[in-house]
């Protein structure tokens, strides 16, 4: 009798237990009342954003994924702003990471972003976008500054620049590189030949983010 009556029982335990991952691993409708002033901004050339037009993606919070939502990031206030309406909004949800989607469906351009990786001057706190992942790692913070010119008749004119900064993870440590050759030699120093021939053989100039992931995807492959 035990037999009959524990299977149904644990039948519907596991159902509920389904629809409620199910509730919470997928999220729909963020709320918030923060909405984004751009009045801030006035005076001041350029955009704060990462990309000046909504992109798909989605977030992840404590709570869940909320999925298919169209997305901005501000990079100068380190703030992602969600699309409600035609309005600016900030998601009152703890942000883990998000991932930004320039052409649905394309996952080698989608863009992650996350929080939490500290060290070598980064906090935590800033959304740091993930290159590349393995035994070596590549993070990137892109920055947005405010520089300041004089302009004939115009006085003191103040734009926002962009600008980034790069961080190898190796073992278990994260370190600051610059986008050179020496650097990338350096901080790879246990494979240097191998590297150095890589860098040699492909004619890299490390004028680019591309020939540093290039270098590093391969050696992960050794």
């Amino acid at each position: 009798m035990k037999k009959y009556i524990f299977l149904p029982c644990l039948l519907l335990f596991c159902m509920l237990t389904n629809g409620f991952s199910q509730n919470v691993y997928s999220l729909q409708d963020p709320v918030s009342t923060r909405s984004f002033n751009p009045e801030k901004y006035s005076g001041i050339r350029g955009t704060p954003f990462l990309v000046d037009k909504w992109y798909k993606g989605t977030v992840t919070t404590p709570k869940g994924v909320y999925q298919n939502l169209e997305l901005k990031f501000d990079v100068y206030e380190n703030t992602l702003f969600f699309n409600k309406d035609d309005e600016s909004f900030e998601l009152l949800d703890e942000i883990i990471s998000f991932t930004l989607m320039p052409k649905p469906g394309d996952e080698a351009g989608y863009l992650v972003f996350r929080k939490g990786i500290s060290g070598a001057g980064l906090s935590g706190r800033e959304y740091v976008q993930v290159l590349l992942e393995g035994q070596v790692g590549l993070y990137k913070l892109p920055l947005k500054q405010v520089s300041e010119m004089s302009e004939i008749n115009a006085g003191i004119v103040k734009t926002l620049t962009n600008n980034s900064k790069y961080y190898i993870s190796k073992d278990k440590q994260l370190r600051f590189i610059k986008l050179s050759k020496a650097e990338v030699l350096n901080a790879l120093s246990d494979k240097q030949d191998k590297i150095q021939s890589y860098i040699d053989e492909k004619k890299l100039s490390f004028r680019k983010e591309a020939d540093l992931v290039d270098v590093l995807k391969y050696y992960n492959s050794l």
